[in-house]
């Protein structure tokens, strides 16, 4: 096998038992509504003038144990086979069947009520499959499902295969949900249960800066992509712009952040500094970069960082110096700290894939990131890690991630709070992602000058 393919493998998380799925629960909101079509009222447009008034899902009241429901919602008839939801991801053989909404005989209400911790927060999407077997759009699935789809397929069990495909075909019809209350971007709408940690909002009359796109070529990595650069309307204090580089840059591009940046830099929750967000290609790209790829983090160094300085005084100071990402984005980003320590003192790793690499084929090793850090001679200033308590592939990695970091971190003298470690009710999901990541800018900087 090539030393190529085998690296692309690496990145394959391993097959590990997967987690409970959500529970399902009753929704009494359902219960009346099936009673009165079982007695032949089968008129719903006074359930739907409710729903359409209180939006989706339609939570209900917290219980002894800190659970509420959250039921979801889809209106349609005949038209419909099956109508599927995405909020809970895992493509495994019972994915589809897991996910299917129910429909109350007679009417137009197809129905799925979960029963979740209160703080819960995730994205989701709605799939109505056509009856009539109507194929999804040309390229429906994005270019990241498609590899999904192709992974999942080529590690499921052959038996397992027409029903791993049917879910991804479902994904195919995916869309928001018209009533929901929030959003996520074109695709997908967002949960929040009344408890989940607050996401911060930005300032509608907050002064805007400006957010330039350049196109960068690299030399050491032989490719050209998209950088885009935030500069706030504040300065900073000394005349150097402190600067956080957050990898798979056209996601927050694209989210957007830059709205969100400027107000919590105006109002001072954030310190003035460039936000310098890095594309990541294609899939293909991003897997092979995102890997504790040395190739990658030399171009940080010796290409873009020194272009950026060519546009910008920025800052030399490691301290003032941020690097940011998620999943193997998050990886990268504690590794370039630990490779470049007089460049990187400041890390946000969200999910981090810290069960990197995959053991099937390295012979065994795996988790690699926590050897790293116990023999790192330095380690960045302060480090901020969070996953989510879904993501049992590499919740318990960042865990164990973050002990290295305080064991290594005290015998070198660092303050024993130098790493933080949040766990959210979620998963490994945009949704969760945004919402936490103005609270790490915000607790690596906080010893900057506003």
């Amino acid at each position: 096998m090539s030393r190529s393919v085998n690296r692309t493998l690496m990145t394959v998380p391993p097959r590990l038992k997967r987690a409970t799925r959500p529970p399902r629960g009753v929704s009494p909101l359902i219960a009346d509504l099936e009673r009165a079509a079982a007695e032949g009222n089968t008129d719903t447009e006074a359930f739907w003038e409710r729903v359409e008034r209180t939006g989706t899902p339609v939570v209900g009241e917290l219980d002894e144990q800190g659970r509420r429901t959250a039921t979801f919602l889809w209106r349609g008839g005949d038209e419909l086979a099956d109508v599927i939801l995405t909020a809970d991801r895992i493509a495994a053989a019972d994915s589809y069947e897991r996910n299917r909404m129910e429909r109350i005989p007679g009417t137009d209400v197809w129905h799925l009520t979960y029963l979740m911790r209160s703080d819960w927060r995730a994205s989701y999407g709605v799939a109505p499959v056509p009856a009539d077997g109507t194929p999804a759009p040309e390229n429906a699935l994005s270019a990241t499902t498609r590899t999904r789809r192709e992974r999942a397929l080529a590690l499921s069990d052959p038996e397992d295969r027409p029903a791993v495909a049917r879910w991804f075909d479902a994904l195919a019809h995916v869309r928001p949900d018209p009533r929901a209350r929030e959003a996520l971007d074109e695709h997908h709408s967002v949960v929040s249960l009344p408890e989940a940690p607050p996401e911060l909002r930005h300032d509608p009359d907050a002064p805007s800066g400006t957010l330039t796109r350049h196109t960068l070529a690299s030399e050491r990595l032989g490719n050209t992509r998209d950088v885009w650069i935030h500069r706030p309307a504040r300065e900073p204090v000394d005349g150097t712009w402190p600067v956080a580089i957050l990898l798979d840059g056209r996601t927050w591009h694209d989210l957007p952040l830059a709205p969100l940046l400027d107000g919590l830099i105006a109002d001072g929750t954030l310190p003035p500094m460039l936000t310098v967000m890095v594309d990541s290609l294609d899939p293909a790209t991003r897997t092979r970069e995102l890997a504790c790829h040395d190739p990658f983090v030399d171009f940080l160094d010796t290409e873009l960082l020194p272009w950026l300085a060519e546009l910008h005084p920025i800052t030399d100071d490691p301290g003032r110096t941020l690097i940011a990402g998620q999943s193997l984005g998050g990886l990268t980003a504690l590794y370039a700290a630990l490779r470049l320590p007089g460049c990187f003192g400041r890390v946000l790793s969200q999910s981090g894939s810290y069960w990197w690499p995959n053991p099937a084929v390295t012979g065994g090793e795996t988790e690699r990131m926590v050897r790293l850090v116990r023999e790192a001679d330095a380690l960045p200033e302060r480090v901020h890690l969070s996953a989510g308590l879904h993501e049992w592939a590499l919740l318990g990695a960042n865990g164990r991630v973050h002990e290295a970091l305080l064991e290594r971190g005290r015998e070198l003298g660092l303050p024993g709070d130098f790493a933080s470690f949040t766990e959210y009710n979620g998963g490994h999901d945009k949704a969760c992602w945004r919402a936490d990541l103005p609270h790490g800018l915000i607790a690596l900087t906080e010893d900057h000058a506003r």
